[in-house]
């Protein structure tokens, strides 16, 4: 099975399950990792937002939880202040190109056209070391064009998607029962019908603090591996 596959469907299927079948990917692409300690990364796709992304900082804030932030390039401009606020507090910028359009349809120099573009935009604020495709699809050329500007891939095992209706309130219930150790977790923001998303963040964050699972970056997490010594 192809990665964009697996991504298309990690909404559906279970977390150790998905795990298994990501060891069937030959791309370098971040789905987990491997831990005996209690880390995990919740990671925002779609942001900046100038009423959301205020509002889970707080969240995260308020845990003393981590996160990385992949940004829209289209939707940095004008909120620089917000990015200025993800990356000052302690959180992880991270590449999601510049429009929330499927990056698999991109022709591969309009793909690496924004790839450049984005992480320039970023770089003022902090090093950029992630990308994640729009949609989650990817494919062998988009991660070896991003690995030429020392950006790797990274998924995620754990989706879930914001949409302003009634879906929203169930969707705490499901992360808590998914995340576990080394799991990375995909939520999203960006427009006002996510809303919902800061609140989610807050219960995610609450029930699984009681259980020793705390949220860091990405590039923490990967650290927490190397420092165990684990694949």
């Amino acid at each position: 099975m192809g990665a964009s596959r697996l991504a298309g469907v990690s909404r559906h299927w279970s977390e150790p399950t998905l795990r298994h079948l990501t060891r069937l990917v030959p791309l370098d692409v971040l789905w987990y990792i491997n831990s005996k300690e209690g880390k995990f990364s919740l990671t925002f796709d779609d942001g900046p937002h100038q009423d959301v992304t205020p509002q889970l900082l707080d969240v995260l804030a308020r845990h003393q939880a981590k996160a990385t932030f992949f940004l829209i390039g289209q939707r940095v401009i004008g909120n620089e202040s917000i990015v200025r606020r993800i990356a000052f507090e302690g959180h992880e910028l991270a590449n999601h190109l510049m429009r929330d359009d499927p990056s698999i349809l991109l022709p591969d120099p309009e793909f690496r056209r924004q790839l450049r573009q984005v992480t320039s935009l970023l770089a003022p604020y902090g090093q950029v070391r992630w990308f994640r495709p729009g949609s989650g699809w990817v494919t062998r050329r988009m991660v070896r064009s991003a690995a030429e500007m020392n950006l790797r891939c990274a998924l995620g095992t754990v989706v879930a998607r914001h949409t302003g209706g009634a879906s929203d309130e169930r969707i705490a219930r499901r992360l808590v029962g998914q995340i576990r150790r080394g799991t990375i977790a995909v939520l999203h923001e960006g427009s006002p019908d996510r809303l919902g998303v800061a609140a989610t963040a807050d219960s995610v964050l609450a029930e699984l603090g009681h259980r020793g699972l705390t949220s860091v970056t990405l590039s923490e997490l990967v650290e927490v591996r190397r420092s165990a010594g684990s694949t």
